[in-house]
């Protein structure tokens, strides 16, 4: 395998490791590791600005391709009063969901599923969502699990 898809899998799994609660804090770990060392914290919101208007926009495609060669894809979705921002984690596609959560409305748990295969992600999160944790092992799609939002979510990638 090819030693930058190693680095960025090793990136993703040290900024997981380090930054549970924190999706901006992972996500910067990454980028400061692997795209510029100097790069100036800035929550996801922010991020997210900051990424329209200095990396390029790809497609979920591109992005996933481009993971696979080890660069680095930042996904991410502004929202009030947080947004939330991922890392494309190298690996093949697969269906998301697998994991139980709590339906407020029928007041039991029940297993969340997909529909389509997407790529997979590094994703941390304050919240208690549990599709927004993943080390790899859950998809882009995941940390916001509904297919209207997912369609808002955009990928840059500085390559």
């Amino acid at each position: 395998m090819d030693n930058s898809v190693e680095k960025l899998k090793a990136a993703c799994n040290c900024a997981y490791e380090m930054n549970p609660d924190s999706c901006s804090h992972a996500v910067w770990g990454v980028i400061r590791g692997l795209v510029n060392p100097d790069e100036p914290y800035r929550q996801a919101n922010e991020l997210i600005g900051y990424l329209s208007e200095n990396w390029k926009e790809v497609s979920l495609d591109d992005a996933w391709t481009l993971a696979g060669t080890g660069t680095v894809v930042v996904g991410g979705l502004s929202a009030v009063p947080n947004g939330h921002v991922i890392v494309v984690y190298p690996g093949p596609k697969k269906f998301p969901g697998g994991y139980q959560y709590y339906w407020a409305k029928g007041k039991k748990m029940l297993t969340m599923r997909g529909n389509a295969e997407y790529p997979l992600c590094l994703s941390t999160s304050i919240g208690s969502w549990p599709g927004a944790m993943s080390k790899g092992d859950k998809t882009v799609w995941d940390p916001w699990a509904n297919d209207e939002v997912f369609k808002k979510v955009t990928f840059w990638s500085k390559a």
